[in-house]
């Protein structure tokens, strides 16, 4: 697909444009120039900074690559359309929008790539997945460009790469210290068989050893939620002192794994009052409140309020809910056009990017590290009935040096 696109308001939204809008999201441009110098912020997007005139003419090509055909391709045109969308927003007539279909492999993903590259792009936004963001990472990189990659898999950044996801490892690092700090202290896990799963249990185990907690065990499940009755129970259920051998169960994902694992856990005598549930960004979603065995677990993750606005934004311009991703691809957008005007351009962009003070999203906090890493601040949500509650605000600022 070779289609250029010059900003203007999206065809479908020009009859719902209004000018507050604009004020509500442009001040997002500032966000990579001033990164997080006010120590306390308010709830919702950034106060407004120093907006950057634009220059007249067009001078940036910002190419998108994503899958557009294929089972990805809902997904894909998402990221295309919030990016779209933050062009809109920033009034950033200077910037050109290159999409590109990154096909459903990493050859497909670099060979875009290099047709954008062709086509005189100044900066990658894309693609999805470890994979195709390794592959096109390494045809940005030859060409001296950088890429903001949608990927939770760490080992994918670095390069030039920067990721754009949430990944396993900080959110259970946030869920396990909050659990910790609240004198929780003996932990096991509920995990699902294969790769992630690995990682899960990896990251899970240093986060508990790093709080100075212990892991008692974990039980590995299989696909629909299989799993050794006897190895969950002999985890979860009380003991011959009516205590069970845990005080917390992380269980990783949510959606329909998490409705079947709340029956399993039921079966194997699981008690909400004497375990407490962790859980992941995974959960949000899960219609999360109506299953007994979730209500007061905890989990890791943006607060909610801030995506909802941009979501209502989103839907409002293009007639569709956005996947919760579709986020990452409004902030990357953001991050080039402000990169782009910066008086170095891109010349300066690892500096840049690299501030330890980080920047602020449509999800919240964030910053990278030198491989490209993300860390975002997250908050603590609480399972009750009538869904997930805030019960420890995202942080408005990085306290320390750069992770």
């Amino acid at each position: 697909m070779d289609v250029r696109l010059a900003v203007s308001p999206p065809a479908r939204c020009r009859s719902v444009y209004r000018p507050w809008r604009l004020a509500f999201l442009a001040p997002l441009l500032a966000f990579a120039l001033t990164a997080c110098m006010q120590a306390n912020r308010s709830p919702g997007l950034p106060p407004a900074g120093p907006f950057i005139p634009a220059p007249q003419s067009l001078s940036v090509k910002v190419a998108v690559v994503v899958p557009l055909n294929g089972q990805a391709a809902d997904t894909g045109r998402a990221l295309r359309d919030a990016a779209e969308l933050a062009l809109f927003d920033l009034n950033a007539t200077d910037v050109e929008l290159l999409p590109r279909d990154a096909g459903n492999s990493a050859v497909t993903a670099s060979g875009a790539v290099q047709n954008a590259i062709s086509a005189g792009a100044n900066i990658v936004i894309g693609p999805l997945g470890a994979g195709p963001v390794r592959a096109a990472g390494l045809t940005a990189r030859s060409a001296g460009l950088k890429l903001l990659g949608f990927s939770t898999d760490r080992s994918a950044g670095g390069g030039g790469v920067y990721l754009m996801g949430f990944t396993p490892e900080e959110q259970i690092e946030a869920i396990v210290t909050y659990a910790a700090r609240n004198g929780l202290r003996r932990f096991g896990a509920l995990l699902p068989v294969g790769s992630y799963g690995d990682l899960v249990d990896r990251s899970f185990h240093a986060a508990v050893a790093g709080s100075g907690g212990l892991v008692v065990g974990s039980v590995r499940y299989g696909r629909g939620g299989t799993v050794s009755a006897n190895e969950l129970r002999s985890l979860v259920a009380p003991g011959p002192d009516g205590r069970p051998p845990i005080d917390t169960l992380l269980v990783p994902e949510g959606g329909a794994t998490l409705r079947q694992i709340g029956a399993i856990l039921a079966n194997a005598g699981f008690q909400p009052s004497a375990i407490r549930l962790l859980g992941t960004d995974q959960w949000t979603g899960s219609a999360l409140g109506r299953d007994p065995m979730t209500i007061g677990g905890w989990f890791a993750g943006p607060e909610p309020g801030r995506f909802e606005r941009f979501a209502a934004r989103f839907q409002d311009t293009y007639g569709t809910r956005p996947p919760r991703i579709a986020a990452q691809a409004y902030d990357a957008m953001t991050l080039a056009v402000a990169l782009a005007r910066q008086p170095n351009g891109f010349f300066t962009a690892d500096r840049t990017l690299g501030d330890p003070n980080g920047f602020m999203g449509v999800d919240g906090l964030f910053r990278f590290d030198r491989r490209g890493v993300p860390q975002h601040g997250l908050a603590i949500l609480e399972v009750q009935a009538g869904g997930a509650v805030v019960i420890q605000r995202a942080p408005g600022g990085f306290g320390g040096p750069a992770f």
